[in-house]
């Protein structure tokens, strides 16, 4: 009698999903307290801008480095070595005396997070079938989408919870605390987050493994499983990669037009993450505890938009048996949804018709997110990990550092409707790009059949 698979990949799932939810809720939280640490701080709507975009300029230009170096030396270490960094400069974040002070952590704090998508795409790659790629993609975008608008009503609660008297008054009277009880709550609530994230990087360093076969309690059963339909020149353990690498990876037409259709969707998501609350509250003036829901929505919506558009896209690689149609029509059709909605915003009169058109635009986005997630690692195969550097570089560097800036410059002269007829001309241009990649063709050159690029089987079902 057979053995049954085991499913210990189930568990590498639950460490990725984690810290899917942890990326977006960090990042993000900034946003939800940026009126109070403004103030605090002394902060104009000007430098705010750079501090958030000088965190996705860090996280953009060291994703290449990252990625490499996930390649070269597994992600079991690159992972863990990108959560400690960036949940130390999440911790420090929460002790800015100013301006320069709290540009320079969430700088560092991009420069620790580089890496880490590149990283959960290695592993992803390693740990489950190429079928299923689409739906674990759909899987951890939801976590981390959510992550990004849980912080919303989750960061603002725990400053509340922080400046409660029961709580001051309990940090009051122990030793050593007791000057926390004076302290701003979005300071503690940084420190907080700081210390969830070095909880995660000792459990998954001492129980994580890049290579299935190497993990205790992983039978043969699930080996093949994990296995099927793998191409013969995926091996995505630790490979070195030379300068016949990097120039292909650099004149690669399909990654430029993901990287550059990455950066369009990028410089307009943003919006949802940095200038969101701002326009809401400057535009509608809704009450505190109804801003946070608006502010939560669009991106609870593009979570399930990312599972939907996974199990979709896979579903079409398998009754079509086309993997190219079953991945790059999924962001096509979500990126002109995206736009048209975005472009719309301008002509509403109230909020719930602005945040019923962000949640459409959301989803949209995220509709092709996990299809986009497939394309990339189908193109970068054992090199996953440098090519999602790339493309986040130019994404992050491009459209999420650029939009912060760009975005306060024009609503500030004028006004808010420029901005969202800026964001459906951008938009445009990604749904454009999506007509170019390839994900059935790798990259890089196989030695073994000669080819360059690598181009794959399609896999019916």
């Amino acid at each position: 009698m057979r053995a049954r698979a085991t499913r210990v990949r189930y568990g590498v799932m639950t460490f990725l999903c984690v810290l899917a939810f942890l990326t977006y809720f960090d990042r993000v939280c900034i946003a939800s307290a940026q009126g109070e640490i403004s103030r605090d701080l002394g902060l104009t709507s000007q430098q705010m801008g750079l501090i958030l975009g000088g965190f996705w300029l860090a996280y953009g230009l060291f994703e290449i480095p990252s990625g490499w170096l996930g390649d070269r030396y597994g992600s079991r270490r690159t992972l863990s070595r990108i959560v400690l960094a960036w949940s130390v400069f999440t911790a420090l974040s929460g002790s800015a005396a100013g301006f320069m002070s709290l540009f320079l952590y969430r700088f560092l704090f991009g420069v620790g997070e580089a890496g880490a998508f590149p990283n959960m795409a290695r592993v992803q790659n390693a740990w489950f079938a190429v079928r299923a790629q689409g739906r674990v993609g759909g899987v951890l975008w939801l976590i981390a989408r959510w992550g990004g608008a849980l912080s919303y009503i989750i960061f603002p609660t725990l400053m509340a919870g922080i400046d409660s008297r029961t709580f001051r008054r309990f940090l009051s009277h122990i030793p050593g605390l007791s000057a926390l009880a004076s302290t701003a709550s979005w300071r503690i609530g940084f420190w907080i987050c700081g210390c969830i994230g070095l909880i995660w990087v000792v459990l998954f360093y001492w129980w994580f493994r890049d290579d299935p076969a190497q993990k205790r309690g992983v039978n043969d059963a699930e080996l093949e499983l994990i296995h099927r339909d793998r191409p013969p020149d995926i091996h995505p353990m630790h490979h070195h990669a030379g300068a016949k690498i990097w120039a292909a990876l650099f004149s690669s037409g399909s990654l430029w037009a993901v990287a550059i259709a990455y950066m369009c969707s990028s410089f307009v998501w943003s919006f949802f993450v940095s200038w969101m609350p701002k326009y809401l509250n400057d535009k509608f003036h809704p009450a505190a505890n109804e801003l946070h829901w608006m502010n939560t929505g669009p991106l609870l919506v593009g979570g399930a938009a990312c599972l939907l558009g996974g199990w979709m896209s896979d579903r079409l690689v398998r009754v079509t048996g086309r993997p190219r149609l079953g991945r790059v029509i999924f962001p096509i059709v979500g990126l002109a949804i995206f736009g048209a909605s975005m472009y719309s915003i301008q002509f509403v009169h109230s909020a719930r018709a602005a945040v019923a058109l962000m949640c459409l635009a959301s989803f949209g986005n995220d509709l092709g997110q996990a299809a986009a997630w497939a394309t990339t690692i189908g193109i970068g195969g054992v090199y996953a990990g440098t090519a999602f550097g790339f493309i986040n570089t130019t994404a992050n560097a491009g459209g999420n550092f650029l939009q912060p800036v760009i975005a306060a410059r024009i609503f500030t002269l004028y006004g808010w409707k420029p901005l969202f007829t800026l964001y459906g001309a951008v938009l445009a241009l990604g749904c454009a790009l999506w007509f170019i990649p390839d994900p059935t063709r790798r990259f890089y050159r196989d030695d073994a059949t000669g080819g360059f690029p690598v181009s794959i089987p399609e896999q019916p079902d």
